[in-house]
């Protein structure tokens, strides 16, 4: 079973923070070793500086060094800090008294004035770090100067345990941080995934029919997921409304003319006049469920349908009605702006523009205009209103009879082909399915009729 948002996000921050956290530690840690060090080599020659101050290898014979020293960790055995000086040959010349019962190795020869800066161990195999310095003393009665090594040591251990206790509370304290962060990170990570939770919450509200939408008030970043969501449910409940309604109106329409056929069929009689009517009834059957089949079929705007190019559909249904009226030389003219797009199903695109274009067909004397364009986005609309524009020079329509011709089975001229349902099944997908506008405009030079498409 996969992880949980808070799960993976608190692991991969749990990981990142103790590498990080790790990272730094290592680093701080080396840092401090390599200032103790330094430390170590400056409090070395500090102490060399003061056995030069000290020094006196003028008289032959006599000591080099005072008894008494500034330092009293030179005079005490074992204290951990040492001092030796040798002559150019390596011999001893003097030694601290803290060096009582071990020796060490005298350092190889080196040029004067060069501080020399290693580790090595006593001949009791205690580690040391030593510093060792080369001068050249002038003495009276002596044409050449002498060269003597001074070396001043220190015992490791002091300086290793001085890391490790830093060590230990630098652990310490990066382990109390890094569990305090991986805390805070879990209370803000809780806080800000509260949202998310919300939603889920409203979802299985919806799933379980208590609430029929998400109402709740979320981020701009959860914001197009719940109007999407929104607009899916919105849309399931609009289609399965239309497949009632139309299985309903089916149902309604048909009671008339069966009770007719019926009765023609009970009467037994089938003159010119029952067959005649019963052709009528028949005729209206055929009618009413092509209606209402369209009807249903009627998609309707969807929050995730993908964008559908207008100009190819609108130039495909122009060209298929200038064969269609060839015969009587129709101009039909398709002018569509060019990335206008169509966000919704492709049947009820093709569905508009082919009844309009066709009904301007049948009543054009020669010329027939089909324009499409995107509308300006208004404030908080994501995608473009879609207006088809369908113009014929004909008589036009009188502005009393528009409510009728969208009416089902309006027909304003009983000898033109058709069954009058075509502008009816236009304006329910236009204002039903895609909650738009269809309106016509009619004059003695020709009719428009506009149909705007809405798709937020």
């Amino acid at each position: 079973m996969p992880l949980s948002l808070n799960s993976r996000i608190l692991i991969a921050a749990g990981v990142v923070l103790i590498a990080f956290l790790g990272a730094a530690s290592y680093g701080i840690d080396r840092s401090f070793r390599a200032t103790s060090l330094t430390a170590v080599h400056e409090r070395l020659k500090a102490q060399i500086f003061m056995l030069l101050g000290l020094a006196s290898f003028d008289a032959p014979g006599s000591a080099p060094m005072p008894a008494a020293l500034p330092d009293p960790s030179l005079s005490t055995p074992d204290s951990g800090h040492y001092a030796q000086v040798f002559n150019a040959d390596g011999g001893l010349v003097w030694r601290s008294r803290s060096m009582l019962g071990f020796a060490v190795q005298p350092p190889a020869a080196r040029p004067p004035g060069e501080f020399v800066f290693e580790e090595t161990v006593s001949s009791t195999d205690e580690a040391l770090f030593c510093t060792s310095y080369g001068v050249e003393w002038e003495t009276r009665g002596k044409a050449k100067p002498r060269l003597y090594t001074l070396q001043a040591c220190e015992g490791r251990q002091s300086f290793e345990l001085q890391v490790q206790g830093f060590q230990r509370s630098l652990w310490l304290w990066f382990s109390i941080l890094t569990v305090l962060l991986l805390l805070i990170q879990t209370a803000i990570l809780r806080w800000g995934l509260t949202p998310l939770r919300a939603v889920a919450i409203e979802v299985r509200a919806i799933e379980s029919g208590r609430q029929a939408a998400i109402t709740g008030e979320y981020p701009r970043e959860l914001r197009p997921l719940t109007r999407n969501l929104n607009a899916l449910i919105a849309a399931r409940d609009t289609h399965v409304q239309r497949y009632r309604n139309s299985l309903g109106d089916l149902a309604h329409s048909l009671k008339t003319p069966l009770a007719v056929l019926r009765s023609a069929l009970e009467a037994g009689r089938f003159d010119a006049d029952s067959v005649h009517t019963l052709q009528e009834q028949v005729a209206q059957i055929d009618d009413t469920v092509r209606y209402q089949l369209q009807r249903a079929a009627t998609v309707g705007r969807n929050a995730f349908a993908p964008p559908v190019e207008v100009a190819p559909m609108v130039e495909r249904i122009a060209g298929s009605l200038r064969k269609v009226y060839h015969a009587r030389q129709l101009t039909i003219d398709a002018e569509v702006e060019v990335g206008t797009r169509f966000f919704g199903d492709q049947g009820d695109l093709m569905e508009v523009v082919g009844n309009l274009s066709d009904n301007a067909c049948k009543w054009a004397r020669s010329r027939v205009g089909i324009r499409a364009h995107g509308l300006p986005l208004r404030p908080g609309q994501r995608r473009q209103a879609l207006e088809v524009i369908v113009e014929d020079d004909g008589p036009g329509m009188p502005p009393h009879l528009v409510e009728r011709a969208l009416r089902r089975g309006g027909r304003l001229d009983e000898s033109a082909e058709g069954h009058g349902i075509g502008l009816s099944v236009v304006r329910d997908v236009i204002e039903t399915g895609y909650g738009g506008l269809l309106s016509i405009d009619g004059t003695p030079n020709g009719t428009t009729v506009r149909a705007v498409f809405e798709f937020d």
